[in-house]
């Protein structure tokens, strides 16, 4: 039997008996025991034990007030299997619920699970039967929001008037039903919950899907396709690929998709989508089992995985064919199998702790540092605050270190440079900023107001918990390394928003770090969220029923707020949600037939490896489906008026063979600030390239116009 406190939670009980139970008093620390994984068939089951609550935990309003030295982990298993039913499981063992018969004379009564509390001795509540409850008509509703959305795309790539209000209208249905349901105290439990957030995950990455099914369009993942390509050609690892030199040092993606394609006879491109679709949702599935491990409380399980479905890249970056999607599943599957040994379930979660830290470390470089600092984070949190200090919950983490600096250091060298560049401008920009030296005018393009204003609304918001959460996690005295852990990684989420404003790379490296930084800032919303933590402290009591309601409706409103955020300020922008004609600069709305078959000539005409430069879009296409060698920085040869020998160095220094040039240019303004990588005039474009500007290398002394193809013209350059 082990002690656990009882604890002011939405789900805890029912409005029918909170006046009964306000009736009542307890002394803290009242005892209940959770029931074996199986009844007996043949002994009778003993009558369990009521248990009687204070009166300041039956408020569901009021912040949580636990007994005794209770850790907040074992009070939360009286929120949860309160709102999980009698047939609930939790991720250790399956629980029974006996019906609350008299214990036989001369008999102790078993403990029982708080949904079996009775109000008084003539009256006992019936446990809600568990199952799927309400999920498969929420769900029902959700993918009629996945079809209004396809409806909007399609709307888009016609150029319709109501595309864009058709998306937005799908987006709030396939959320906000899903959000509403997990923050009622009707839950059913783990199944229903479990089922709601994977349903969710699922129709999430239709979107995704839908807006390019036919094709990779991104760069990075053509940079991918191609890797998982060249593996299905050799039949070998870390072979060379010109479009991302360290992507051959951490070939896990490519493997899983070269693996799925060559078993089952898919082309790439399918075979690339299901692995990113199956990692996507391993990650929320991974996610779920370790809050609700660490929570006992499926609500605050469910609740996280949807608040963490409303970070920057959860849509679309970390649902694309990318070495990170695929890493992030391993991420989150090592921490819950750490967890699960250090807690004493087997020494076969610390063997699958040591194995997913190899798989992160092997599929993604960012990912695998995330990893480290994420397990040492728990580590150390468990260190200070846990008494006797557990020093050997470091060893792990001190293992994945060795692992992954093994791997980068002795395999993936590569990999060093390849981060210096963007660390090294943040690093300036930083000490600039603090120094109150001027930056660069139009580092980054201008953001509209009205975006700014709903991520900063929902950003106040995450933080109002956070304070709230912590305010009342230090009041409690709490010992649980989880909340701390939770808490600290929150502090951090806040800290990491503050890079966007440093530098042109600034929000593309902060929406990066939320990923990672979000996960605990989900875990602690979530809490608050569900045990109906108070933003200002009080005295008062909430009375029960009205009130409850407004606060779902208002925590439901608040999240998908957070969606619309996501989505408006992480991708694509917010000029780009819909599918469309080509834009300059669009990323995957770039792509279109002029540019693959120009591709297509580069590849069969010029054989591989050749050094070749262009805009962003020319050298995404001419890396991966051309097999180019791409060249970055010719942004100068194209913006100056006339060729000068500054232009001809320039050429020279880069070793240029081939330049492609996209008549495009001269049409359109770039829809994301730069027409070319690392581009001297980011930010600050006003006006399309010039008719002169495009067309003086038809007039250069030994360069040949070789393809043309009404859009897009490739030239030898003179002398190579």
């Amino acid at each position: 039997m082990e002690a656990e406190r009882p604890m002011a939670d939405e789900h805890a009980s029912d409005p029918a008996d909170r006046e009964d139970k306000k009736a009542r008093r307890t002394p803290p620390g009242a005892k209940t025991m959770r029931l074996g994984a199986a009844a007996d068939p043949v002994r009778p089951k003993p009558a369990p034990e009521v248990v009687r609550l204070p009166e300041a935990d039956v408020e569901p309003d009021s912040p949580p007030k636990p007994a005794g030295g209770a850790t907040h982990a074992e009070a939360g298993a009286l929120a949860a299997e309160a709102q999980s039913g009698p047939a609930t499981a939790d991720t250790d063992e399956d629980t029974v619920v006996a019906e609350p018969d008299e214990a036989p004379p001369g008999e102790a009564p078993a403990a029982a699970r708080p949904d079996q509390i009775e109000p008084d001795r003539d009256r006992r509540r019936v446990a809600r039967p568990s199952g799927l409850g309400q999920a498969p008509w929420i769900l029902a509703l959700s993918s009629f929001g996945v079809l209004l959305v396809a409806v909007g795309y399609a709307g888009g790539r016609e150029q319709t008037r109501l595309a864009l209000a058709a998306y937005w209208i799908g987006q709030i249905v396939v959320f906000t039903p899903v959000v509403t349901r997990l923050l009622t105290r009707r839950l059913a439990g783990v199944a229903e919950s479990f089922t709601l957030v994977m349903g969710l995950a699922f129709n999430q990455y239709l979107l995704k899907w839908f807006y390019s099914p036919d094709q990779f369009r991104f760069p990075d993942e053509l940079q991918h396709w191609l890797a998982t390509t060249i593996i299905n050609q050799h039949g070998r690892l870390f072979q060379p690929n010109l479009a991302l030199p360290p992507a051959v040092h951490f070939p896990g993606l490519a493997e899983m998709g070269a693996a799925v394609s060559q078993l089952t006879g898919l082309p790439v491109t399918a075979a690339g989508l299901i692995v990113a679709g199956t990692c996507h949702l391993g990650l929320v599935a991974a996610l779920y089992v370790a809050v609700l491990r660490s929570s006992h409380s499926p609500a605050t399980a469910g609740v996280t995985c949807v608040v963490y479905a409303t970070s920057l890249h959860y849509l679309f970056f970390n649902s694309m064919y990318l070495y990170q999607t695929g890493a992030l599943v391993f991420l989150m599957l090592t921490v819950w199998a750490s967890q699960r040994f250090k807690n004493g379930n087997g020494w076969e979660f610390g063997l699958l702790a040591v194995a997913g830290t190899v798989l992160t470390t092997v599929c993604h470089h960012v990912t695998a540092g995330a990893l480290v600092l994420t397990l040492l984070l728990i580590g150390l949190v468990e260190v200070v605050v846990t008494r006797p200090r557990p020093w050997k919950n470091l060893i792990l983490p001190l293992g994945a270190t060795v692992v992954v600096a093994v791997w980068i250091l002795v395999v993936a060298r590569d990999v060093i440079a390849y981060l210096e560049a963007p660390l090294d401008q943040v690093t300036r920009t930083a000490k600039q900023f603090f120094s109150g030296q001027q930056q660069a005018a139009g580092a980054a393009a201008e953001v509209p107001l009205w975006e700014l204003g709903i991520q900063a609304l929902g950003l106040l918001f995450l933080l109002g918990l956070f304070l709230a959460v912590a305010r009342d996690t230090n009041a409690r005295k709490e010992r649980d390394p989880w909340q701390w852990a939770a808490l600290t990684g929150s502090a951090v989420f806040f800290a990491g928003n503050g890079v966007r404003f440093l530098g042109s790379n600034g929000p593309e490296i902060a929406g990066r770090l939320s990923t990672f930084t979000y996960v605990p800032m989900s875990v602690v919303a979530a809490t608050a969220l569900v045990q109906a933590v108070r933003l200002l402290p009080s005295k008062k009591p909430l009375k029960p029923g009205r009130t409850f309601t407004r606060r779902v409706l208002a925590g439901a409103v608040v999240i998908t707020v957070l969606m619309a955020g996501a989505r408006v300020g992480g991708w694509p922008p917010a000029g780009q949600l819909l599918p469309g004609p080509y834009l300059a600069d669009g990323f995957e709305r770039s792509v279109d037939r002029y540019g693959l078959d120009a591709a297509d000539w580069e590849r069969d005409m010029l054989g591989p490896g050749q050094r070749t430069g262009g805009d962003l879009t020319a050298i995404a296409l001419a890396s991966t489906y051309g097999r180019q060698d791409p060249v970055r920085g010719v942004g100068k040869l194209f913006y100056d008026e006339q060729w000068s020998d500054t232009d001809e160095d320039l050429v020279n220094t880069l070793a240029l063979n081939y330049l492609v040039v996209d008549t495009r240019l001269g049409e359109q303004l770039p829809a994301n600030s730069q027409y070319f990588d690392n581009d001297p005039d980011a930010g600050r474009i006003t006006e399309p390239l010039t008719a002169r500007q495009l067309g003086k290398f038809d007039d250069l002394p030994q360069w040949s116009r070789l393809y043309d193809n009404g859009k897009i013209r490739i030239y030898r350059v003179g002398g190579r």
